[in-house]
């Protein structure tokens, strides 16, 4: 395509060949017809050439001042579409919701600000234009900045969520930049967009505190509710108050008969400063709390309170005291003490009322329980007087009737109780099931999906949220089984099985529990002896329960032995006492039948003499709280105490039966229990003849070590 000036070079060029060649057509004409001489032609040869030339020169300048206006119009054109763009530019940056920063790359300085970038900042665009991005960073995240400024540089883009930064007043606010590299060709630029996300993350902190209150507050009520001691309960639950609040010490104290305080449980907190706290005058703060049954908060015990100059009151600053109620009576008040100078929060004190509430309710429902047991033996002390006075009917007629009224009382009492029991375990394993399903598979998704980004911290307390819904499920689990068992609604599928198949299925899956003790399980010789006929599921839970209370009160680097025999009737009567106690119909229904007996034997804290037929009992757990430490596989806190009720319970579905030897500390200072359970063999013609020799079984009961060991 040719431009402006070629064309008019050619038109000019073109237009004088054509005025040249008629000039010569006129001349020779003009010569031809007046035969003139060519000097006499030459004259207008001349002036018409002249007339050509000034034809050519004005056509000339007409063509290109034509062009020149065209080329002006072009420009302007192209100049609106500039001052368009550049206004729609302008448009975009004042009206953007977010504050736009343009820096030079090379130099750093800002070259550009939107209306919501001053605002931010608080500086005028004139004054902000000197400034450079790090002039507005606060100086403890000058690094972030740097770093983020690099990363720019080398990737084209960048991004932080919490860099500080500094307003003209001297206010400071976290950021979040957004920042990438654009190149414009002559020179390039940083294009950055700054959100101000202060109130955003102090949203997020507030639910990460309110998530962390709620574990804490469901720890303490999961840890009380483990108990069945008052003081143990309190002990607990003040341990963990303290510990949750950052405090230094804290109490409880409880109102008795005379409506009087007296301390109940108390940790770090000197006996006279318990005194002083009690007083029953306007200096006691426990007191105000109690009569008032409201909370109250010091931050400076010394000053706030009329001690003097009581040495017991110095070094203790920091006072928040709430009151423990129960059914709208307040029955004690537990408090807690910091060495440093805190006004607790109303937060803080909310989340303290409200475990001050469960506990009152702990309180109550354990003197109500008291208060029952006391009755019960009262009653059991009438029955007995009233056996021994029997030859006196006339005289005791009047207290018979009294006491039978009583009984009666007792007993409908006992079977409401018995009822509420019922029910409420009923409700707790079905109402439970449903929530802790959406609790575990939310935890779990929350965990294992890559899209959703989360922090350490959201992270652990989620880890919480999963183990203590997968520890609450196999609570439940529990409940419904005992429940199934009371109620003989438990399927049993018997099948024939070998018992090293079912050992061999159940090490392997507390084989972490194991490793992690470093514990040694060892076995007799257990392939030899005869297949049982039962349940393979119901065998896997009974020993697997049986294995995981071994290893739980087993010490570190210990031994635990299992050991399997067949028994007879002839073999068993021997132990008749032993057996009787814990099933005193079996020896008589056992008839001739052969029994395999499993033995797994610990050498852990022991199970004293009373208690050896109560811990097959539901809710029931041996020992003192203070002797443990936590956990599934380290004894550190009672369970619910109902593993073994539940292995009773389902080794009698099987016609056998389950009892525990332990005599107790041995001659060398260890401890140690041995658990059995009788399972009926499978009738058949592969049954060995009893009795059993030596070389198709274990060793025999009376080659055991004596039961003095661990």
């Amino acid at each position: 395509m040719s431009s402006p000036n070629h064309r008019i070079c050619l038109v000019v060029g073109w237009g004088g060949a054509v005025l040249l060649f008629l000039g010569l057509v006129g001349t020779f004409v003009a010569y031809r017809i007046h035969n003139a001489s060519i000097f006499g032609v030459l004259p207008h040869v001349l002036v018409f050439l002249m007339l050509c030339f000034i034809f050519m020169a004005v056509s000339y300048r007409r063509m290109k001042s034509e062009e020149a206006l065209a080329h002006v119009k072009e420009l302007m054109q192209v100049q609106r579409e500039l001052d368009k763009t550049a206004r729609r530019y302008r448009s975009l940056m004042e009206g953007a919701g977010t504050a736009i920063f343009v820096f030079n790359a090379d130099t750093g300085m800002l070259v550009e600000v939107n209306r919501r970038g001053t605002e931010l900042f608080g500086y005028d665009k004139e004054e902000m234009i000197p400034l450079r991005g790090k002039d507005l960073v606060l100086e403890e995240d000058q690094e972030k900045f740097i770093s983020l400024v690099h990363r720019v540089a080398r990737r084209g883009r960048g991004r932080s969520d919490g860099i500080t930064f500094r307003r003209k007043g001297g206010e400071c606010f976290l950021g979040q930049v957004d920042a990438r590299l654009i190149d414009l060709g002559d020179e390039k630029v940083v294009h950055a967009v700054v959100r101000d996300i202060t109130f955003k993350h102090r949203a997020e902190r507030e639910v990460r505190q309110r998530n962390r209150e709620l574990s804490t507050l469901v720890g303490i009520i999961t840890r009380a509710n483990q108990e069945t001691e008052l003081e143990t309960v309190l002990d607990v639950t003040l341990r963990e108050t303290i510990e949750a609040f950052g405090a230094n010490g804290g109490g409880i104290h409880l109102g008795n008969q005379d409506g009087k305080l007296r301390p109940t449980a108390s940790i770090n907190v000197p006996e006279q400063l318990r005194f002083l706290l009690a007083r029953r005058d306007e200096a006691g703060p426990l007191e105000r709390i109690a009569d008032s049954g409201t909370s109250l908060s010091l931050a400076n015990l010394e000053t706030e309170c009329r001690f003097g100059s009581s040495p017991a009151v110095q070094g203790w600053k920091g006072f928040v005291g709430v009151p423990l109620s129960a059914r709208n009576r307040v029955t004690g008040v537990m408090y807690l003490l910091c060495r440093k100078e805190r006004r607790f929060g109303d937060d803080e004190v909310a989340l303290l009322l409200s475990i001050a509430g469960q506990v009152g309710i702990v309180i109550d429902n354990a003197r109500l329980f008291d208060e029952l047991k006391w009755k019960s033996d009262e009653l059991m002390g009438s029955l007995r007087l009233l056996e021994r006075s029997s030859h006196e009917l006339s005289f005791s007629q009047h207290r018979l009737r009294t006491n039978l009224m009583l009984v009666e009382r007792a007993n409908q009492e006992l079977e409401r109780i018995d009822r509420m029991k019922s029910n409420f375990l009923g409700m707790i394993s079905h109402e439970f099931r449903t929530p802790l399903t959406s609790i575990i598979s939310g935890t779990e998704f929350l965990l294992s999906s890559p899209s959703f980004q989360i922090g350490s911290d959201a992270r652990r307390v989620l880890d919480m949220i999963n183990q203590g819904g997968e520890r609450l499920s196999e609570i439940v689990s529990d409940i419904l089984k005992v429940a199934k068992l009371e109620a003989n609604s438990t399927p049993v599928t018997r099948s024939t099985l070998h018992i090293s198949q079912v050992f061999e299925e159940v090490l392997e899956a507390l084989e972490p529990l194991r490793a992690e003790r470093d514990l040694t399980i060892s076995f007799a010789d257990l392939e030899r002896l005869p297949h049982c006929n039962g349940d393979r599921e119901c065998f896997k839970d009974i020993f697997t329960e049986l294995l995981e209370n071994s290893i739980k009160f087993t010490p570190d680097g210990g031994t635990i032995m299992v050991d399997a025999r067949i028994v007879d009737r002839d073999r068993l009567s021997p132990r008749g006492d032993i057996l009787n106690r814990f099933n005193s119909r079996f020896l008589a229904q056992s008839g001739g039948g052969c029994y395999l007996e499993v033995e797994v034997r610990d050498s852990g804290i022991g199970v004293s003499h009373d208690e050896q037929v109560k811990i097959f009992d539901k809710f029931y757990e041996v020992g003192d709280i203070r002797h443990h430490s936590s956990g599934k596989n380290k004894f550190q806190g009672k369970g619910t105490g109902l593993g073994l009720a539940i292995v009773k319970g389902m080794v009698e579905a099987h016609g056998g039966m389950v009892w525990v030897e332990s005599p107790g500390e041995s001659s060398d200072g260890r401890l140690g229990s041995a658990f059995f359970v009788l399972l009926p063999l499978e009738e058949s013609a592969c049954q060995p003849q009893l009795p059993l020799s030596g070389a198709g079984m274990s060793r025999s009961h009376d080659d055991l070590p004596d039961e003095g060991g661990g």
